[in-house]
């Protein structure tokens, strides 16, 4: 088969978006650094290279073109078109004798599952260099979105007791939020407005507020694990906490409210009826800044006895009427959130309660197992609105997953998901022979636990 070879230097005719450091990068490192990139942009949605000819498919996101002469990419818009060129990215080879080269031939295609988030927590612990290496990672992967949740580590200007004193500066975040949108990735802000009030995990009992300030008990439970949302000083502190948010994020149609594992919520008809009026109050007021609000579904649904059994549904509704309750008063504008982790065989039966009582629903793998991974995606291929992959404490064994995840929401197959993972990781995040940073563990040795 003919080969287009990649000459040391190329000019694309390009759209603007596609003039930005962070696509030259990824050019220089895809193509094994045997090629640099410049642009000469215009308004069009295309990406030339050489004299090869346009080819047009509108069934498609992009078409590429490749012949021995150059590339052609059309595609319907800005993120299509950065998909395409990533795509394309993921083409180039090298021969025998050290250079870069793409097949000849036509490529196009369109994702099976249109909406693909990744969740993202940055910890205490957590390093700068690990959050731009996943945002640059999702991008690559054609995630469309990344969600954000900061746990204590982010200064707000609301209130100082939210962050840790290690927590970072916004001015921090936004050259790296700044890489997601030039990777066409829209960011989403998140915070929980009930449970996981104390930015920690339950299971090490840390919480930031009160750690610093007991005085600020009154925006909690009594037990400090859940805001207490009907106080009006709480709804206070979370709207200017959402303006925050929004703005370091930028333009996007959602913002995630968290809302899971709500220890504590007494189920009383009072209760619902107060926690959906305030759900669905926030809803409105997202809606009317052009965002939909994401929900965790877990306290939303109960456990059903017809349920799979080879399947362990997180379920903290406290009964089927509870269950009805939620499902008929909260409002249908909000995106549910399904995260089931423990469950290895298709079909997630929980995403399909929420579908059909007309939620858009959006499910969520997680870095547990190939099975459990397989069985999210293949539910969400059923006419859901899309899947979140989330990562919690798990990304220093997790990318593998991660990265099968996003293949598996294309057409593609990823027999050998380890491997071709750090492939992939090792080009759209060069580390310059930094051990730690290589990979997606700072170690290889762990100490053993029994």
């Amino acid at each position: 088969m003919d080969n287009f070879y990649l000459p040391k230097k190329v000019t694309a005719t390009t759209n603007a978006c596609l003039d930005t450091q962070i696509i030259k990068d990824f050019f220089h490192n895809f193509s094994f650094m045997a090629s640099e990139l410049s642009v000469l942009t215009n308004e069009e949605f295309i990406f030339s290279l050489g004299s090869a000819k346009k080819v047009e498919d509108n069934n498609y996101e992009y078409v590429i073109n490749v012949e021995k002469t150059g590339v052609f990419i059309s595609a319907k818009g800005k993120a299509e078109l950065i998909r395409g060129v990533l795509t394309l990215f993921n083409l180039i080879k090298m021969d025998y004798n050290g250079n870069a080269y793409i097949k000849c031939g036509v490529y196009k295609e369109n994702p099976l599952i249109e909406v693909r988030m990744a969740h993202f927590c940055v910890f205490h612990d957590t390093k700068l260099y690990e959050l731009e290496r996943f945002i640059r990672f999702v991008g690559a992967l054609k995630y469309t979105h990344v969600i954000v949740e900061f746990w204590g580590m982010l200064k707000f200007d609301a209130l100082k007791e939210l962050a840790w004193e290690n927590a970072y500066k916004k001015e921090e975040i936004r050259p790296i939020f700044q890489i997601a949108n030039d990777l066409g990735v829209e960011v989403i802000p998140m915070f929980n407005h009930w449970g996981h009030a104390s930015a920690s995990r339950v299971k090490h009992g840390k919480h930031v507020v009160l750690n610093q300030n007991p005085a600020l008990q009154y925006y909690f439970s009594n037990d400090g694990w859940c805001w207490n949302y009907k106080n009006p000083k709480t709804q206070e502190l979370h709207a200017k906490i959402r303006q925050e948010l929004i703005e370091l994020c930028g333009e996007g149609n959602y913002f995630h409210i968290g809302c899971d594992e709500a220890y504590g919520f007494d189920f009383s008809i009072e209760s619902m009826t107060e926690f959906c009026s305030y759900v669905n109050e926030l809803s409105a007021e997202l809606n009317k800044t052009g965002r939909k609000a994401i929900v965790w579904g877990d306290m939303f649904v109960a456990k059903h006895e017809d349920f799979n059994k080879n399947n362990v549904y997180t379920v903290n509704s406290k009964s089927l009427e509870t269950e009805e309750f939620f499902l008929n008063n909260l409002d249908k504008n909000i995106c549910i959130a399904d995260w089931q982790y423990c469950s290895p065989e298709y079909p997630i039966e929980t995403s399909y309660i929420f579908k059909n009582a007309g939620f858009n629903t959006l499910i969520c793998p997680f870095d547990v197992g190939v099975n459990q991974v397989k069985a999210c995606v293949n539910t969400a291929k059923d006419g859901f609105s899309g899947i979140i992959h989330t990562t919690w404490h798990t990304l220093s064994t997790g990318y593998p997953l991660l990265y099968l995840s996003g293949k598996l929401c294309y057409s593609y197959n990823a027999p050998n998901h380890v491997v071709e993972c750090a492939n992939l990781l090792r080009k759209c995040y060069f580390v310059d022979g930094d051990y730690e940073k290589s990979g997606w563990s700072e170690k290889e040795i762990f100490p053993r636990t029994n």
